[in-house]
């Protein structure tokens, strides 16, 4: 078989998203992680991530050692096909053809690609149905002509221009157009690669709950206390909270009693009427619980990476 690279493009804003989308989790990694895994997994190599947006983050969330980076320094102002030009010119001497895919199509399946790579023609592209998807193959020879291309249609307009035919792979894979530029398209695609037993995205959590003699301060009782804090009445906290108000009463006693000495002050009359607050020592309580909180994330996130980052396969 001959030796196929690719060229992954990465370097789109993510403005609809508004969130980083290689780094979204998918699989049992991320986006990235779980895009190229799939790709190293059918000795495609090498891979080019042509990057533009957050290019620090998405090398640093990467982890796979032998990835090429090249990056689309008007990635604000010029269009996918640009990058595809800037990454297929870093790979073309490096391989006899070319596989070409965006970033946000982590849903096409082992053996679409298996069925793709297969074919042995100068242009190959993906379709589900007829309508054209990814991934596209190329050979050198057509990927020589492509930064010259002045026509119109990006990459699809410059492959229908060739004197090549393009050769349709139709696959049972609708995931080859599944992309995710909004959090809606994220959702949806998670929810129907789930269905189809493809697995849901994995990640890490961690909780964080005191013990004295035992434990008496975790999640509810963060949330019980920071409410009250802000609508100063534990009536009014405990319905935000979601719980009774006797139940809320008793983890007030409870966190009291362990510790020994009052996080919660009450009291009544006045031209307002009754209220409650925290004590010094109550607010100093949620203050430390959100700062370890926080600290114990940090490391937690570290610590996945480092076990989790590869995926499991």
């Amino acid at each position: 078989m001959k030796k196929t690279g690719a060229v992954i493009v990465a370097a789109g804003l993510s403005s609809r998203m508004k969130t980083f989308k290689p780094s979204l989790p998918f699989g049992d990694s991320t986006v990235a992680n779980h895009t190229i895994s799939k790709l190293k997994k059918l000795n495609i190599d090498p891979i080019t991530v042509v990057c533009g947006h957050k290019s620090d983050e998405l090398k640093k969330n990467i982890f796979f050692d032998d990835i090429r980076y090249v990056h689309n320094e008007k990635y604000s102002e010029t269009q996918m096909f640009d990058s595809v030009i800037l990454g297929v010119e870093d790979i073309m001497n490096l391989c006899d053809r070319i596989m070409i895919m965006p970033m946000d199509l982590p849903a096409i399946l082992e053996e679409t690609l298996i069925k793709v790579l297969s074919i042995d023609a100068d242009l190959v592209r993906t379709t589900f149905k007829g309508k054209p998807g990814h991934p596209i193959i190329i050979t050198n020879k057509f990927a020589e002509t492509l930064s010259s291309y002045e026509g119109e249609g990006g990459l699809r307009g410059a492959m229908e221009s060739y004197s090549a035919p393009i050769t349709n792979v139709d696959v049972d894979d609708e995931a080859v157009y599944f992309d995710i530029d909004t959090p809606e398209e994220y959702s949806e695609l998670i929810e129907w690669n789930y269905q189809r037993g493809k697995g849901y995205p994995i990640s890490s959590m961690v909780e964080v709950k005191l013990k004295a003699r035992e434990v008496f301060f975790d999640d509810t009782s963060y949330k019980l206390l920071c409410t009250i804090s802000s609508k100063k009445s534990i009536q009014q906290a405990c319905a935000s909270v979601g719980i009774s108000y006797s139940k809320g009463s008793k983890l007030i006693k409870e966190i009291e009693r362990e510790l020994g000495f009052s996080v919660v002050e009450k009291w009544t009359g006045g031209a307002g009427g009754g209220g409650s607050n925290l004590t010094k020592e109550g607010e100093r309580l949620i203050e430390n619980y959100a700062n370890l909180l926080k600290e114990m994330n940090k490391e937690l996130e570290k610590r996945y990476k480092k076990y989790f980052g590869k995926g499991l396969r």
